[in-house]
């Protein structure tokens, strides 16, 4: 991880802002090396599995965020939710979600598995960072087939009042809406209904219950209700 990070950090490439998500334990292991310091591209580190006594841990740096999560985020499956604390309403991320995808557009990941995606929870890979390079793999066909996919064209999203404040996951929606091989339907993890104007939990909705088991979700479903 640090070899690539640093290949990341050091050459002139396109790759112009970095996040990354570890647990707690690898981050120790990776802060001691002195990467994160030394990296001007780092955006954010997202920590996991942190405890209670180091929840307050903090870094002399102020050249990227970070955000301590006591919980684990082992499962690519917690990714989408859909939730007021996510949106973002300022000019820049408006004029994104009128243009293009506000989650896919410009992203490149890696995932545990060192599998090169535009989502680390999006089943497609595009090579392995052991064999491809990130070049390689984001000019490969069907890499960006989702970065002109609006608000306004998704299903029940397109009617939505905060649909240019929002995020967006094309990983799981609730496959009721494709054109051709373009998924647009409405993210699964959203409980909003912008008819009535009234938020619900979206894991009890019946509605959703292919899809919930389409992605195998139904462990993670009652973590969320418990």
């Amino acid at each position: 991880m640090i070899y690539i990070l640093k290949q990341l950090c050091e050459s002139d490439n396109f790759v112009t802002c970095i996040q990354i998500l570890l647990n707690y334990s690898l981050y120790k292991k990776l802060e001691k090396s002195g990467i994160f310091k030394a990296c001007n591209k780092l955006h954010s580190l997202i920590i996991y599995e942190v405890s209670k006594d180091n929840l307050s841990d903090t870094l002399d740096e102020d050249h990227f965020q970070k955000v301590m999560l006591p919980y684990s985020l082992k499962f690519a499956k917690q990714c989408g939710k859909i939730e007021t604390s996510y949106f973002v309403s300022n000019m820049e991320s408006f004029f994104v979600s009128k243009t293009c995808n506000s989650c896919l557009t410009g992203k490149i990941s890696i995932d545990t598995s060192g599998d090169i995606k535009n989502c680390p929870s999006m089943p497609e890979s595009y090579g392995n960072i052991k064999d491809t390079t990130l070049e390689e793999a984001i000019n490969k066909p069907d890499f960006k087939k989702y970065w002109n996919v609006t608000k306004d064209q998704i299903d029940i999203c397109k009617d939505c009042e905060f649909r240019y404040v929002c995020t967006d996951c094309r990983a799981y929606t609730e496959r009721t809406t494709f054109k051709e091989d373009i998924d647009l339907s409405k993210p699964l993890k959203c409980g909003y209904n912008p008819y009535t104007n009234e938020w619900a939990e979206w894991s009890t909705n019946p509605l959703k219950e292919k899809a919930i088991e389409y992605y195998g979700m139904q462990e993670l479903v009652k973590k969320d209700n418990a």
